[in-house]
């Protein structure tokens, strides 16, 4: 009974650490978080460094963006000829498709896209710059990290995301529609009036606001995570490739989340 007792505190101690790291971490993002709005509000956010950064983005996602956007349609398509076959519902194919399209799936494929590509690249230069004490360097020319690496990279991934969501999700309709066309024999005219007819745009409007929030996280999570080795002072090529890691898991875990508390308020709504 005597060895019970320490093995069952080294273990309550361990939990406490625990979430004491994670209360720590969520601390640091929301610091992070309120850093970058304000110097977004405070226009110090550098702009030609933030048109760079889109312009990369754009670069480096649409190819993943547009051939994710192929293959999601395609299932919808297949998903949608279940219900053609079982109940006939050709007057309601295509309102069902533009919703995964607009709003459920495709923002979050453009998502995922966003972060094996831009993300990623994104911690890895910021944990570069700080590996090599440009952070410092910038820090002894009076210049704020914030408003010259940071926040344009935050708000570089939110811009890249909104310039490709119209192209993704028309993508993704148009693909789904030729599936069902060609499978299924639906009826492209029915689809397209349904569209029209069914849609509002309010749900353009929900999934651009849930690309928004998307993208914010996947700019947030990703420069909080290469800057963290600005603060911990170690600059080895394993803490760069911690960081890229650390950055991906934040950035999908908080995709995830929000998708799901959007998920169940358009539910409940």
């Amino acid at each position: 009974m005597s060895a019970v007792g320490p093995a069952t505190g080294a273990v309550a101690d361990s939990d406490d650490a625990s979430f004491a790291r994670v209360f720590d971490g969520a601390g640091a993002l929301m610091r992070r978080a309120g850093q970058v709005a304000g110097a977004v509000v405070r226009g110090r956010c550098d702009a030609r460094e933030t048109l760079r950064l889109v312009h990369d983005a754009l670069v480096d996602a649409s190819w993943t963006a547009l051939v994710g956007a192929v293959l999601i349609g395609g299932i919808v398509g297949l998903q949608g000829l279940g219900y053609l076959t079982r109940y006939f519902a050709t007057e309601v194919f295509g309102w069902a498709a533009a919703l995964s399209a607009f709003r459920d799936v495709g923002p979050l494929l453009l998502a995922f896209a966003l972060a094996a590509r831009v993300g990623t690249k994104n911690a890895a230069q910021v944990a570069t710059l700080a590996a090599r004490e440009r952070i410092d360097a910038l820090c002894a020319l009076g210049l704020d990290p914030h408003a010259v690496v940071t926040a344009p990279r935050v708000v570089a991934v939110v811009l890249a995301a909104l310039l490709l969501y119209p192209l993704s999700a028309l993508v993704i309709l148009l693909v789904a529609f030729v599936f069902a066309g060609v499978l299924g024999g639906q009826s492209l005219a029915a689809s397209a009036w349904s569209v029209t007819t069914y849609v509002q745009p309010a749900v353009l409007w929900e999934g651009l606001l849930r690309l928004a929030a998307f993208a914010a996280i996947i700019g947030l999570c990703t420069t909080h995570a290469g800057l963290s080795l600005w603060q911990r002072g170690d600059a080895s090529a394993a803490a760069i490739g911690g960081a890229v890691y650390r950055g991906s898991v934040l950035s999908l875990t908080g995709i995830v989340v929000v998708n799901l508390v959007a998920s169940w308020f358009g539910s409940a709504g």
